[in-house]
């Protein structure tokens, strides 16, 4: 029973400090212009990539991409500098939403 209790504290523990980091709808910088496929997310962040549990969730258009299909996790900065970015597929136009779900590092 005092096992179970504990296993649910650090359960909630971990989520709340989970939902502390999490970034929705966040807009992704970079030109939309049919050509560029680099895009960053806003400031600074860095966000977490450990499949299969967490990795950044893009959005086109509303419509949620596919890791690997639609886009690609990069380090902008080179290699164990955190991921910060993501190389599309197919390069967005002006009029796109791109966004993004992540959590923080």
């Amino acid at each position: 029973m005092y096992l179970l209790n504990y296993l649910s504290l650090q359960l909630a523990q971990q989520l709340f400090i989970a939902a502390g980091r999490f970034r929705t709808g966040q807009n992704l910088v970079g030109a939309k212009d049919g050509v560029n496929l680099l895009f960053r997310v806003p400031g600074s962040d860095h966000y977490t990539h450990n499949l299969p549990f967490f990795t950044i969730a893009v959005y086109l258009n509303g419509q949620r991409m596919t890791l690997l299909d639609d886009y690609i996790v990069v380090e902008t900065l080179g290699s164990g500098t955190g991921y910060d970015g993501i190389i599309m597929n197919e390069a967005p136009f002006s009029d796109d939403h791109l966004t993004a779900d992540y959590i923080t590092q």
